[in-house]
């Protein structure tokens, strides 16, 4: 993928995005992401009329599109839970948490998770919701300092310190970096929403029921749990922490972009790259623990 800014004015940035088929998308947002214009020749206006791979790539363009102009002129044109930066910003909170405040956050989610396994009843927000669908818990995370006001960039000063290799995610003893390591790269968990449900019926309806807010503003990252046995995890908080580092996987991915070196690990990590990953054929299972990846470039799909 890659991305040339071809203009601006006081409403809109025009960009011309080449992406994995070497093929032109012009593109014009709005300083919000808001796509107002979106034109190539290689593609069919009329989504019926693409493919699901065509569909796919056109969508690649727009996310990258958004991602290009967030880092080249600062504007906010990415979803702030779907900002890369904002996302490495909420592993590092959340890793830094105390165990009682960690249990404060998130200690409801957890014990969410324990009823699917402990014979409990399960209290879905859904009528003949079965527990056993693929259900979704999300918890949206307001951190302090803001992570997209920092130069360079969160992920790029955090990479350039501890990227490490495949074998080794960035997630691997986080909690032992002293934070005067961190160079200023310190965030506080300012808040944490209740929790929201999704259910997927696994025929094509999907419900969602939202806990409340407790700030007036845009949250900046939202984990996101499939049900699982978290008895079979060694740490709870570390695996929660381990979602926010597979959302930055997920979200290079889903802008064609091979991820960086830290972040390429399997595990669950947004419900977005599941459903691309499970049903398009330009991505692998990269969600599945157990799966085999033969690569990490998208660009070889």
């Amino acid at each position: 993928m890659d991305g040339l800014i071809t203009g601006e004015n006081d409403e809109r940035v025009g960009l011309s995005v080449i992406d994995n088929k070497d093929a032109e998308h012009l593109i014009e947002m709005e300083f919000d992401g808001t796509i107002k214009h979106h034109q190539s020749e290689s593609y069919a206006d009329n989504p019926a009329l693409r493919t699901r791979e065509e569909c796919e790539r056109v969508d690649q363009a727009r996310r990258f599109a958004r991602w290009h102009v967030y880092r080249e002129r600062g504007y906010d044109t990415v979803q702030p839970t779907e900002n890369p930066d904002r996302l490495l910003a909420g592993l590092l909170g959340i890793a830094m948490l105390s165990e009682a405040e960690f249990d404060e956050y998130f200690g409801d989610l957890e014990d969410q998770l324990h009823h699917h396994y402990d014979g409990s009843s399960i209290n879905l927000p859904f009528p003949n919701a079965d527990p056993d669908d693929a259900i979704i818990y999300q918890k949206d995370v307001y951190l302090t300092p803001d992570p997209t006001e920092f130069e360079p960039p969160v992920l790029d000063q955090y990479l350039a310190r501890f990227e490490g290799e495949p074998d080794s995610p960035v997630t691997g003893g986080i909690r032992d970096i002293e934070p005067d390591e961190m160079d200023g790269l310190t965030f506080e968990v300012e808040s944490v929403s209740e929790m929201h449900i999704l259910h997927n019926d696994g025929q094509g309806s999907e419900q969602v029921s939202h806990g409340d807010q407790p700030l007036d503003r845009d949250p900046d990252v939202r984990v996101e749990l499939m049900a699982f046995d978290p008895a079979s995890v060694d740490s709870f908080h570390q695996y929660v922490v381990s979602n926010p580092a597979y959302q930055i996987r997920d979200r290079f991915l889903l802008m064609g972009v091979k991820p960086p070196v830290a972040f390429r690990a399997q595990g669950w990590g947004t419900y977005e790259g599941f459903q691309c990953q499970k049903f398009c054929s330009l991505y692998e299972e990269y969600w599945s623990s157990e799966a085999e990846i033969t690569s990490w470039d998208p660009e070889t799909v």
